[in-house]
């Protein structure tokens, strides 16, 4: 027979579900809107920079949208990481067993830390995407991360070792505008399919 106090006892030591916190849309759309605006004003520098001699007002609003680039640049950093760490803990609160490769600090850290930043961001988005998923397959972000590394390196690489005139140039900054594109696309559907499966989660 079981003792009344023992069987209390023994529920009162079973781990209590936790509750979901809310799906991050507000973020979710936020990191949208500013993904798409900087691909727009970068597409848009790259074609001025494109033009062999552009008109006085072309040369003003590739310096307005120089500016305008570095201050989204931020926000699109703020808000997407923001983002991304509301749903790592949404992740890690819907499948507590699941190994996350890295935690949470490197939501923030792994995009600038020089080295891990080439592969930590990847590792991260694809944990919380499978976290999230339970087990459902998903598209892998490989697309995204590659187009972004490539939009990321390009322009960098391209200064150092070619400067910033002829052809070759002109070519890799075309690279770097298409394949932004691609990295904005992506990560777009990323936001959106870890949406989904949060609010799948919480019914």
């Amino acid at each position: 027979m079981i003792n009344p106090d023992d069987a209390l006892s023994t529920l009162q030591n079973q781990p209590v579900p936790q509750q979901l916190p809310a799906v991050p849309r507000g973020l979710a759309k936020s990191a949208i809107f500013l993904a798409l605006a900087l691909t727009v004003l970068y597409v848009v520098s790259v074609a001025i920079l494109a033009v062999p001699a552009p008109a006085a007002w072309a040369l003003d609003v590739l310096t307005l949208s120089s500016l305008a680039v570095n201050g989204i640049f931020i926000a699109v950093y703020l808000v997407g990481t923001l983002w991304l760490l509301r749903s790592y803990d949404f992740a890690t609160l819907v499948d507590p067993a699941f190994h996350m490769r890295r935690s949470r600090a490197w939501t923030w850290l792994g995009w600038w830390v020089p080295i891990v930043s080439l592969w930590f961001p990847f590792q991260i988005v694809d944990d919380v995407r499978r976290a999230t998923a339970k087990g459902e397959a998903r598209p892998s972000p490989t697309v995204w991360w590659a187009a972004w590394l490539i939009a990321s390196l390009t322009p960098q690489i391209t200064m150092r070792v070619f400067g910033t005139d002829g052809a070759l140039v002109s070519i890799l900054h075309a690279v770097s505008a298409v394949a932004i594109v691609i990295a904005c696309v992506t990560w777009i559907s990323i936001i959106h399919g870890i949406t989904r499966d949060q609010e799948a989660v919480r019914g």
